[in-house]
């Protein structure tokens, strides 16, 4: 097999397993498997068995060490990637953390779909005690319905700290206004609906004995469509707020678009993963 670099393809490809920064990814609708190294160079492909067992062979040859202890989980929301993260990771990777950022494709697959894809992934997690997350947008719906499921993952790993910064907890009302439009629809898929401010009053709020962190962050241009999506607010529901789920709130302005890079709000991170408070 030629080894390469891969072009990427973040809205095809799924995360399935994670060790040391080598990665199992899965094509999201042909289910072949291709396994990457640290510098994101295929290494193998084939199913899963095939890269799990070529995995084995490149521990010795590239002397990978054993990890152990606490795993921080990355979601994005829709539309997204992994790469939104790069700021945080760098920051939890340098104090010691096994950080996963995943990949899951957000615009091609229901949430149900990507549940099934997270309990795999967590399933084969290995050498690891502790997980905790940290979220953005609608990845804090995709792991409420994940933290709510009886899935097997949840008997090997004890639950750690949750992060969710710019939380879609209430639904997003500017999804809500797109799914009217076909080609949006057609553009997001079937997560689009499902994160809009309608379709959340089913999903259960995290469970009480989480120890959840909320991070609000506002960008140049957040405070320019803030406006304009203030005309199509809905009324919180059950009265509550994106506030009102957790007592932990650190909030940030940002002067640059990407929300995250911003060393402020990775050291704050980085703090409440440690202590369960950001200051």
């Amino acid at each position: 097999m030629f080894q390469f670099f891969t072009f990427g393809g973040k809205q095809f490809w799924e995360d399935v397993f994670f060790y040391q920064k080598w990665r199992i990814q899965r094509h999201y609708k042909r289910k072949v498997c291709r396994l990457l190294d640290n510098w994101d160079i295929c290494r193998a492909e084939g199913s899963f068995e095939t890269c799990r067992k070529a995995f084995v062979k490149y521990i010795e040859v590239c002397e990978i060490p054993r990890q152990s202890g606490e795993m921080v989980v990355m979601l994005h929301g829709l539309g997204q990637t992994k790469s939104m993260f790069r700021t945080i990771w760098r920051c939890l990777t340098t104090e010691g953390y096994h950080v996963a950022a995943l990949n899951y494709p957000s615009t091609r697959k229901s949430m149900r779909q990507h549940l099934q894809q997270l309990n795999f992934f967590l399933s084969h997690c290995e050498d690891i005690h502790t997980v905790s997350f940290i979220t953005y947008g609608s990845g804090a719906l995709v792991l409420r319905r994940l933290l709510n499921e009886t899935f097997d993952w949840r008997e090997n790993f004890k639950l750690g700290r949750i992060i969710n910064i710019n939380p879609n907890n209430c639904g997003s009302d500017l999804f809500e206004i797109l799914t009217r439009y076909r080609i949006f629809n057609k553009i997001f898929g079937p997560m689009l609906k499902e994160c809009a401010t309608s379709s959340v009053k089913g999903i259960v709020k995290f469970p009480p004995d989480s120890d959840l962190g909320l991070i609000f962050c506002q960008t140049p241009l957040g405070r320019f469509v803030e406006p304009f999506l203030k005309r199509f607010e809905s009324a919180p529901i059950n009265q509550q707020t994106e506030a009102s789920f957790s007592k932990e709130i650190i909030r940030f302005r940002n002067a640059r678009i990407g929300t995250l890079k911003n060393r402020k709000m990775a050291l704050a991170c980085l703090k409440f993963l440690q202590t369960g408070k950001f200051r």
